[in-house]
């Protein structure tokens, strides 16, 4: 396998997910040749523009030791790249430069915070992708999710939780693990691509080429639905982007546990006006709207 950079953007309050992330990350080296080619870009925003540290009730330096204590760790990677303090005030301004300087040197997943994963994924990819490959260049990888809002979630939603009464918020994404069976992944074309940015989804050095993101769509809002929609418009202009879902190999966002429990935002809240995330979404979704249909009109 090429390559590969995780990129992975947190606040303090995310200290102790990064912590679970970076541990799942090394049980999942377990099952894979990891120190050949998967790479750690992440950003701890401790940012003055994002936070009064005179009024939160933990000290900078806190996380700041607790994150560079967490690069130790790191020692099943081909490469770490940790950053604090380093001027970006969103997880869309970090994707942004990353796709900027990416110029098929990469792989690229992104990867959020409260991303629950099984340890079998690398040793999955990495069985998956030669098979890809030989179809095409430009793709992208999206595992399975449980279940989501509706049911335009189901194309990437695994049956046994669609067809199960419970909520989403009330899965235990600890039981996921239970449910990845490396030797039944089957691998799920589609071409009516459905993701949000987050949930591990991998997108191959070749693809990373098409993924710049155009100024007017700003930092925070929508830039999943922009790069979803990209390309599909662009498999219209005769590209060859189709998304291949992992079957049974399901992720989750952590809502059962770390965002009904979630405790350090209390003493380390955004402040209301400080970061990107103050943006109008539905002026973004507007000038999403636009650059899609000037994308679509060029010959």
């Amino acid at each position: 396998m090429e390559k590969t950079k995780i990129v992975y953007y947190a606040f303090p309050f995310h200290i102790d997910m990064l912590e679970r992330t970076i541990y799942q990350l090394k049980r999942a080296s377990n099952y894979s040749n990891t120190e050949s080619y998967l790479c750690l870009d992440i950003v701890l925003d401790i940012s003055d523009n994002n936070f009064d540290w005179d009024t939160c009730k933990l000290p900078k330096q806190y996380f700041i030791d607790k994150f560079l204590n967490l690069e130790k760790y790191c020692d099943f990677c081909l490469e770490v790249n940790f950053q604090y303090n380093s001027g970006f005030i969103s997880s869309g301004e970090h994707q942004r430069k990353i796709l900027e300087e990416n110029n098929g040197e990469y792989n690229l997943i992104w990867l959020d915070p409260d991303i629950y994963f099984p340890v079998e994924i690398f040793y999955i990819l990495e069985n998956t992708i030669p098979i890809i490959e030989k179809e095409t260049s430009t793709y992208m990888i999206t595992p399975q999710i449980a279940k989501w809002w509706d049911s335009s979630w189901d194309v990437i939603s695994n049956k046994e939780y669609i067809n199960s009464t419970i909520k989403f918020d009330d899965i235990n994404v600890f039981e996921l693990e239970t449910k990845c069976d490396v030797e039944n992944i089957n691998i799920i074309k589609n071409y009516n691509h459905k993701f949000a940015g987050g949930w591990f989804n991998f997108h191959s050095k070749d693809l990373t080429k098409l993924m710049k993101l155009p100024e007017s769509i700003g930092i925070f809002h929508h830039i999943d639905l922009f790069q979803q929609e990209k390309f599909k418009i662009l498999n219209q202009k005769d590209y060859n982007i189709p998304q291949y879902i992992l079957e049974n190999c399901i992720v989750l966002e952590d809502r059962k546990y770390y965002h009904e429990n979630e405790y350090l935002t209390k003493y380390t809240p955004l402040k209301k006006n400080g970061s990107g995330y103050s943006q109008d979404p539905n002026i973004i979704f507007q000038n999403v709207q636009n650059e899609l249909k000037k994308l679509m009109d060029e010959g």
